[in-house]
């Protein structure tokens, strides 16, 4: 592949990650031409949870049977989350030098998948979460290869550190100071708007196969990213340092839903009794897309099953009485 190729690659993941609003979209459109990129098969993303070091699966491309009519086995721990996250790894490891722990002993349906290449997402130096790209037999990135799927690792971490500065934001904390929504709309929106500018130029360049202004506009790209995520980890900073008020030590006090809205509808019918068949047929979706539900949610609120995750989103009104 040229370079021309590659950083044409580069720029529409970039795109698609500003443009999403939605994370699991933008983090499934990433992972879909990371694997066209490299010309592998599949591959999926663990986030870490910011409350605990534990992970959930977040996004995932082109499974195979083995996995995707199996959520079950892409839940827990496996040999790459431990060593994430009680090891210094911070850049991309080759696809030889990990056999898939949740695919090496199964016997049918792998398309003959065995081993992955591990690129961990980090924001400031923080974990943040894990990209596996999976092929059927050991080879080498060459360093070129590993430098591009470090760099997409970049951009996913600021897509997401964009997305959760979004998710902090509380409507009552506007009410009472509401100076996060006018530093947002004065400083971010205008490196937003330079951002998209120089990926606009880029992609210009790119259509006139002009390389080196294509390569100078990714370069100025990746700068204003960098710099929007130092602002970012600034505001987060500054509203981290006003604490709420405390609250009386016999209260418990619970973060905010870590369950997304369907999700929720799903837990809600598992408390009512409702089978898995029962609830895809209320909710006009597939058995499995339910089971797929069901892993994140006991990922989530590290339940062991739907009863312990039923009991434990009850304790943390999650749903309600």
């Amino acid at each position: 592949m040229t370079d021309k190729e590659y950083f044409s690659h580069l720029y529409e993941i970039a795109s698609h990650l500003n443009r999403e609003f939605s994370l699991p979209s933008a983090l499934r459109k990433a992972l879909e031409k990371t694997v066209e990129l490299l010309n592998l098969e599949t591959g999926w993303i663990w986030l870490v949870q910011r409350d605990n070091l534990s992970v959930y699966l977040a996004a995932s491309y082109n499974l195979p049977p083995a996995l995707s009519d199996h959520p079950e086995r892409l839940s827990g721990w496996c040999y790459c989350i431990e060593k994430y996250l009680t090891s210094d790894m911070d850049r991309a490891r080759n696809i030889s030098e990990i056999t898939c722990s949740r695919l090496k002993d199964i016997k049918t349906g792998t398309r003959d998948l065995k081993f992955h290449a591990t690129i961990p997402i980090t924001i400031s130096g923080q974990k943040i979460g894990i990209i596996n790209l999976v092929s059927k037999e050991t080879q080498q990135l060459d360093e070129k290869q590993l430098s591009i799927l470090n760099t997409i690792s970049e951009l996913v971490g600021i897509a997401i550190q964009r997305t959760r500065l979004q998710e902090s934001y509380d409507v009552r904390s506007h009410k009472a100071g509401g100076t996060v929504m006018e530093v947002l709309d004065r400083v971010v929106q205008s490196r937003l708007k330079n951002l998209l500018s120089t990926l606009e130029s880029a992609e210009a360049f790119a259509r006139r196969k002009d390389l080196p202004n294509t390569l100078r506009g990714i370069g100025l790209s990746l700068d204003e990213a960098r710099a929007l995520q130092h602002q970012l980890s600034l505001i987060l900073e500054e509203k981290a340092d006003h604490k709420p008020a405390k609250t009386p030590e016999s209260s418990v006090s619970y973060p905010a839903s870590p369950l997304t809205g369907r999700e929720l509808e799903v837990l809600t019918l598992v408390r009512k009794g409702l089978t898995n068949r029962q609830i895809a047929e209320q909710l006009y979706i597939a058995e499995r897309t339910v089971k797929f539900h069901l892993t994140s949610i006991m990922s989530k609120l590290y339940a062991g099953n739907r009863t312990e995750a039923v009991d434990t989103a009850l304790k943390r009104g999650l749903l309600g009485v």
